[in-house]
Parts: structure tokens; sequence; C-alpha cells
């Protein structure tokens, strides 16, 4: 793991902190483009939110149709 790997998943951390909420693949894009980091791959973005649910800071919910994380704290 590199230390942009690292910081890419602390922006995203603080990110999630700040605004809560539900967390997609899409919505961690807009993230971070709008943090100035070019990070154009869907499975980087999918990567991160599982990297996020394996250390425990987010909570996986699974729909037929969705895929989407919240923050462990605000777990349904």
């Amino acid at each position: 793991m590199s230390l942009a790997d690292v910081s890419r998943r602390l922006i995203l951390a603080d990110a999630v902190r700040a605004e809560g909420g539900e967390w997609t693949a899409l919505r961690v894009a807009r993230t971070y483009r709008a943090a100035g980091l070019d990070v154009p791959l869907r499975k980087t973005w999918r990567g991160d939110l599982k990297r996020l649910a394996r250390e425990g800071f987010l909570t996986r919910h699974e729909t037929p149709a969705r895929r989407f994380y919240t923050r462990k704290d605000d777990a349904r």
C-alpha cells in the first residue's frame, strides 16, 4: 500500500465523517474530483469503500439493485 493510497482513503474518511449519509462508488468519485484527485477507475472507488469497511469504519448495505456504505456509527 502506497502513501498515495493511504492519503486518498484519509480524504474519503474525512468526507464521510463530515457529510454522513449513504456512500456509493459514484459519490466517492465526486468527492475525489472535488478534492483535486485524479482517480479515474471505479475499481479504485469501490476498493476504497471496501477497505474502509474492512477496517471497521463503514458498514456495507446491499439490496438487489444497489450497494452502498454508511459510517459505522450511522449504521441502520
